[in-house]
């Protein structure tokens, strides 16, 4: 997520031995966040781990997902589609054992909230097949799915359902909030080839994320720290977006939204 994508010229030439795990550096910080802040604010459940397991299985599937289908180029296709499958049936049989235990030893509300990510990844598995998850709308598909692991296992691990879809909101903020700004960089020097509403939907969306932080504080709907656990990643992309950041920075960008998150996750946990 926070550097462009492979040319269709370097896909075709990747050799056979390439590795097979996803290369959206950006994912694995919305895989990670989510789930450490269920263990870590929720506590420990017999289905959490079980839950967690499932769920990168199912992050690990995307690379040799799109191998098999071709997305990664011709040669990559032909070369390394045997390893790909192999990959894919191992890490599908993985991921299905480790939802099944998880939902047969998960508490109602949990089995119940762990539809919000399994529908999410649903709506994302026909891109994801195609090898175009890294489109504007499958990352933020994707976003969405990661972040919404915070509540089975919050919820399992003792997490009240209401706290934990706050916890689940304020995860989804902060992603779509750093895809929408990595995009709108994207856009600004590359018009042609990114998505020209971002630019106005990146701003937005950050004032848009802490003027309902600041009137749920306010209202004493959330508490201070659920409010201010917004402001990193919002200060983040409007410092970017403000700077008129170029695309040759977005590493940079990129880890600053990662210590972002870093401080979220910090304030959620105390939360």
């Amino acid at each position: 997520m926070f550097r462009p994508g492979a040319s269709v010229l370097r896909s075709v030439s990747m050799p056979a031995d390439r590795s097979l795990a996803p290369r959206e550096y950006g994912a694995y910080a919305e895989l990670a966040f989510p789930l450490a802040t269920g263990f870590l604010a929720g506590g420990w459940s017999m289905a959490g781990p079980g839950f967690a397991v499932a769920v990168i299985a199912g992050f690990l599937l995307s690379e040799p997902l799109a191998v098999v289908a071709g997305a990664r180029g011709e040669r990559a296709h032909r070369e390394a589609t045997p390893r790909a499958r192999r990959r894919v049936a191992v890490l599908s049989a993985v991921g299905l054992a480790a939802a099944a235990f998880a939902l047969l030893s998960a508490p109602p509300a949990a089995r119940l909230a762990a539809l919000v990510p399994a529908g999410l990844a649903l709506a994302l598995l026909p891109a994801l097949a195609r090898g175009r998850h890294k489109t504007l709308v499958g990352e933020l598909l994707v976003a969405a799915a990661l972040a919404g692991m915070a509540l089975p296992v919050g919820i399992a691990g003792g997490m009240r359902p209401p706290v934990a879809t706050l916890v689940w909101g304020i995860w989804l903020s902060t992603f779509w909030l750093a895809t929408l700004t990595v995009h709108a960089i994207k856009t600004r020097f590359k018009p042609a080839l990114g998505a020209p509403w971002t630019l106005w939907a990146a701003p937005g969306f950050a004032l848009g994320v802490v003027a309902l932080a600041v009137v749920g504080a306010a209202a004493g709907r959330i508490g201070p720290r659920f409010a201010l656990a917004v402001a990193p990643a919002a200060a983040v992309a409007g410092t970017a977006l403000a700077a008129r950041v170029t695309p040759r920075r977005l590493r940079r960008v990129g880890w600053s939204l990662v210590a972002a998150n870093l401080a979220t996750f910090g304030l959620l946990v105390l939360s």
